[in-house]
């Protein structure tokens, strides 16, 4: 389908509608015109991540604006159109794309900027690419951070980036302890990220962490956003150790001085997804099935279920809610 063609067919396709802070509901959004440097994609799959998109959905933060807006920053899907056919970054049209933007992807077609979009090669797990973002947010922080064979690391927070963090630093040959509140990620990441987890609901698991690892850890990745925390992660860092603040800290961030000073921490501060080639060889790691992604997934649905699935994570279910794949292909 070129671009004439898609526009004499469709004006308006589906799409999941923030139209108001907490509520979700299927809808329809224009379907825009790329612009040089931009390409138009037709979405096969949009992944969610649970805590980034709750920041915006919810009003915590303004990724999207105010409602009414399509939430969703990640997706895998085929490109339809350029903005400039010279600009094409050595893409085509009708290739499998995955792709990083802020125009909402929750949606049967999306637009984004060249530079974010990437070649994803064709194999049963090509879908899971939809889900891209989180395991190159964890290896830009390990890049970061210079993690190597033989450190001990402790990643605490067990959502998606956290797991993808902690699986990726046990994969570069690092001894990895992870920290999590909800049952259902503890056992994912016992299963399929750390050697050695710690149920942090249970009163004195700080204490404890720091008896069976009483001189810290070479690198501590604290990956959630949640303030509290950062202290009992600097606490938790060897004398010349490594702190990264991989998770969001919205406004100021406050701690204890000393306990950084004392113990001459060096502090890691990534932010983003990484340079190109790294988000490049995380998905080929995920469609090559180096990097499994579907262990997760806890959810993936059809388009029109999306909205229900999607409001449950307003409510005290998300914590049971894991990584998320909405299905577009058959949406127009």
């Amino acid at each position: 389908m070129d671009r004439v063609e898609m526009k004499q067919i469709i004006d308006l396709a589906p799409s999941l509608v923030i139209y108001d802070y907490g509520k979700v509901k299927l809808g329809e959004t224009k379907v825009k015109e790329p612009q040089p440097g931009e390409v138009l994609i037709r979405t096969d799959f949009s992944g969610v991540s649970v805590g980034t998109e709750m920041y915006g959905a919810s009003g915590k933060s303004g990724i999207w604006g105010k409602p009414p807006f399509t939430p969703g920053y990640q997706g895998v899907g085929r490109i339809v159109s350029f903005g400039d056919p010279l600009q094409t970054k050595n893409l085509a049209v009708g290739q499998l794309v995955a792709y990083f933007t802020g125009a909402g992807t929750h949606q049967a077609f999306t637009v984004a900027n060249l530079e974010r979009v990437h070649p994803v090669e064709e194999t049963t797990l090509s879908r899971y690419a939809g889900l891209f973002v989180q395991p190159s947010v964890g290896a830009n922080a390990l890049n970061k951070a210079g993690i190597k064979s033989g450190d001990s690391v402790l990643v605490v927070g067990q959502g998606l980036i956290g797991q993808f963090t902690a699986a990726q630093a046990r994969k570069r040959g690092a001894y990895v302890v992870t920290t999590e509140l909800s049952q259902e990620r503890i056992q994912i990441s016992k299963k399929y990220c750390a050697d050695q987890v710690f149920d942090t609901s249970l009163e004195g698991a700080w204490d404890e962490i720091r008896k069976q690892f009483p001189k810290g850890f070479d690198v501590v990745i604290e990956s959630t956003g949640y303030l509290p925390v950062v202290e009992d992660s600097l606490k938790s860092v060897r004398f010349e150790g490594v702190m990264v603040f991989e998770g969001y800290h919205a406004g100021e961030m406050k701690f204890d001085y000393n306990l950084a000073h004392r113990s001459q921490i060096r502090a890691v501060f990534p932010m983003f997804i990484g340079e190109p080639s790294s988000r490049e060889s995380i998905i080929r790691q995920i469609t090559s099935g180096s990097l499994p992604v579907a262990p997760h997934v806890s959810h993936e649905c059809n388009w029109k279920d999306s909205a229900d699935l999607y409001s449950q994570l307003f409510t005290s279910t998300k914590d049971s809610i894991n990584g998320i794949l909405f299905d577009w292909r058959d949406a127009v």
